[in-house]
């Protein structure tokens, strides 16, 4: 009599060879979805920090921590970011405000870093020639002038900048400070009306209003280890003199600029927008056809001191844009097609819907398109970074 054979073991999920897991995980450009591959068995988990991957999709999130990963359109609960204020302009921090003051958190790993209080915080008048550490002066904010925090981006372990708006002079600042409850903030008092920051390449910029680019030199006080301006110069001249231009019957066209950095260079997004003007009423404006809603991009030339508009930001590349957030992000997957812009529709400062969407301009033929349609939610929502799930 044959003795049968012996009997074999269902296949685990667990067994597929490492390099065959990698290819998969590969595969999956929503940061959700490898959390999920990463979360099957320690042998995927293994196989997820062992490759090298594309960096994972950016997410919407929501102010009750509701987040929509890209490029699906799937919701969950992310109680890592729930009561955030503000994002951060770089990396995966979130900003938090309470009753102590702010602190950076990373909802990936939970790393914190404590931000010092608005007040008080050493004001300096820097102009385009060198500061000196005697002319700066120290100054408590009053209680009704603090400002809010239009855009904050953590530079290095020794460097976090942000621009202040102060809604009662009509003006924004540049702040630098070091991370850390004990630091100060050093405020530049100039005169100059500030949009945004970048980092880059070890060295900040600022864009002024026309469009005009600044490199912020950054030195530090040797009596507190504070960093400080030390000065600040044009380096870039700007576009256009006027930001808004009136037309006949009501209308006006915008121009809301960004900076980005991508593949090592300095990018001037320009959203330009068709608005109308309701019986000259400031407050009844409405945002004609959303296809007139359009994008021209520029790349600082340093050489020349000029902008040099381009046509494409790569195949590879997708930009994620809003007020709070800019972020280039490689691409190579099928799932999400290159050459986008990623905006809040409502990111102008004159829409008044109670409603935003994400939406998405093709550099490619200059349309316009919904990535989540069914997905809508009040404005100031942002962009979260993505996250390093292998972390922690």
């Amino acid at each position: 009599m044959e003795e049968a054979p012996p009997s074999r073991q269902p296949a685990s999920w667990s067994d597929i060879p490492v390099e065959l897991a990698g290819l998969v995980l590969g595969r999956l450009p929503a940061h959700v979805d490898r959390v999920r591959f990463a979360a099957v068995c320690p042998q995927w988990r293994a196989a997820a920090r062992q490759g090298r991957l594309p960096p994972p999709m950016p997410m919407l999130l929501l102010p009750d921590a509701t987040v929509y990963s890209l490029p699906g359109s799937e919701a969950f609960h992310f109680p890592a970011c729930t009561g955030y204020t503000n994002t951060c302009g770089t990396g995966n921090w979130l900003v938090f405000s309470g009753e102590d003051g702010c602190f950076l958190r990373d909802p990936f790993t939970n790393e914190t870093v404590t931000v010092p209080a608005l007040s008080p915080a050493r004001f300096q008048r820097v102009g385009g020639e060198s500061g000196d550490e005697a002319e700066h002066e120290w100054m408590e904010m009053a209680e009704g002038n603090l400002p809010d925090v239009h855009k904050i981006i953590f530079c290095s372990p020794h460097l976090i900048a942000a621009i202040l708006n102060y809604r009662s002079e009509l003006t924004t600042r540049i702040a630098v400070c070091q991370p850390g409850a004990s630091s100060s903030w050093s405020v530049l008092v100039n005169g100059l009306l500030l949009v945004d920051i970048v980092f880059h390449q070890g060295k900040l910029y600022a864009l002024g209003c026309g469009d005009t680019l600044f490199a912020v030199d950054i030195s530090v006080d040797h009596s507190t280890g504070d960093p400080w301006v030390s000065q600040i110069q044009q380096v870039i001249n700007g576009l256009f003199l006027c930001k808004t231009i009136f037309l006949p019957d009501g209308v006006l066209i915008l121009r809301v600029s960004y900076l980005a950095e991508s593949r090592g260079a300095v990018l001037l997004v320009c959203r330009v927008i068709d608005l109308r003007l309701k019986a000259g009423n400031w407050d009844n404006i409405e945002v004609l056809e959303a296809e007139r809603s359009r994008f021209e991009v520029y790349e600082a030339n340093f050489g020349q001191s000029q902008w040099a508009k381009v046509t494409t930001i790569g195949d590879d590349k997708v930009l994620f844009l809003c007020r709070k957030f800019c972020r280039s992000v490689n691409i190579s997957h099928n799932e999400m097609p290159g050459d986008r812009i990623f905006f809040m529709d409502t990111d102008d400062g004159y829409s008044k819907k109670v409603s935003s969407t994400c939406s998405v301009y093709n550099m490619r033929d200059s349309k316009m398109s919904t990535p989540l349609p069914m997905v809508s939610w009040k404005p100031g929502e942002v962009f979260l970074p993505h996250g390093s799930y292998l972390k922690g």
